[in-house]
């Protein structure tokens, strides 16, 4: 084994999991592995216990954090170094700290400011014997150049022959604390992304009814921080993850559970039947990790963009929002789910 692997992961959520498999394997050849994160991705990354050292970027405060870690990384000496986010800071830190293996991914976008741009990096990588591999953005995705994240992410099988053909790597969750909800239910995730639907704010309580009485299971929905007028607008009884009892429950046929920590969230997911959001990064990535079935609602528009994300769609199925010509309602969109799953 060799001695010390740095990561860099300063996005979001979903972008950390379609490579988190690519992460995990690359670790198991080193002694030492350690990750930057970003605030939207820290809570899940630090929880994964192969990583030995797991610095935060606070997105909020983004020029003192650069600086920060620029002095913190300064002429550090590292085994290899693997940039997968794209940003500038981890760029610049790949020139900064020594290493013998360096490698990152490189965006084409649209503008012709960029085409000189990849011009003059490449050159510079070539020069500095940096690896990379090319990414289109999304401009380009949408303008029908194809791509897929996670087949890219696993090209560095050609440095690392253990990686495999699997995209997602969680640990599995220890505190069974979620077991107090027994029996059979549907998971719906409710975030911004319910907010572009025709009748949400007036309609989302009645339909989701209706769908529970129909499919005839107990319907649980998650939310976080959430202060839309939809969401508001539910009558439905609500429980803090840390009030949950199941005596309190048992026989609700539709509740919400606000604020769950992302480690028992992920457990929540296992256990479900089905899940269901507004593709939610963390909701749907994770219930496809686990292997489970998983019902994305979207836009047509982000149909291409959502492409690039997702790599085995054996688990995952769509339903569509809005297309270029209509807005469809709530009623119309849980009718469709209702369909899929029956």
């Amino acid at each position: 084994m060799k001695n010390k692997v740095l990561f860099f992961s300063i996005d979001r959520l979903g972008d950390y999991l379609i490579r988190s498999n690519v992460i995990k394997k690359i670790s198991e050849r080193f002694d030492n592995v350690e990750i930057v994160s970003s605030d939207k991705n820290y809570k899940l990354i630090s929880i994964q216990t192969f990583f030995n050292k797991v610095y935060l970027l606070n997105t909020k405060k983004k020029f003192i954090e650069k600086i920060k870690l620029i002095f913190l990384f300064f002429l550090r000496r590292y085994d290899a170094i693997i940039v997968f986010d794209g940003k500038n800071i981890s760029n610049i830190l790949l020139f900064l700290v020594r290493s013998n293996f360096k490698y990152t991914f490189v965006y084409k976008k649209k503008k012709f400011s960029n085409l000189i741009y990849i011009k003059f990096i490449t050159f510079i990588y070539d020069l500095f014997n940096i690896k990379y591999e090319f990414l289109y953005n999304r401009a380009n995705i949408e303008n029908n150049f194809s791509d897929n994240y996670p087949e890219k992410y696993k090209k560095l099988k050609k440095y690392f022959s253990n990686i495999n053909d699997e995209t997602y790597f969680l640990e599995k969750i220890q505190d069974k604390k979620n077991d107090i909800i027994s029996g059979e239910y549907i998971l719906i995730h409710l975030d911004e992304k319910f907010c572009d639907i025709k009748d949400v704010n007036l309609k989302l309580e009645k339909t989701i009814i209706s769908f529970q009485k129909k499919i005839n299971k107990k319907v649980i929905l998650t939310s976080f921080n959430n202060d839309h007028e939809y969401y508001k607008n539910l009558s439905f009884k609500r429980f803090y993850f840390e009030d949950l009892d199941y005596t309190k429950i048992k026989n609700l046929e539709v509740l919400i559970i606000e604020n769950i920590k992302i480690n028992y969230f992920q457990n929540l997911i296992e256990n479900s039947m089905i899940n269901i959001s507004c593709h939610s990064g963390l909701f749907v990535h994770i219930s496809l990790a686990l292997d489970k079935r998983t019902i994305d609602i979207i836009n047509e528009a982000d149909e291409k963009w959502l492409n690039a994300w997702i790599d085995n769609k054996k688990s995952y199925e769509r339903i569509i929002k809005s297309n270029n010509s209509q807005l469809f309602s709530v009623n119309e969109i849980f009718l469709n789910v209702y369909e899929k799953i029956k």
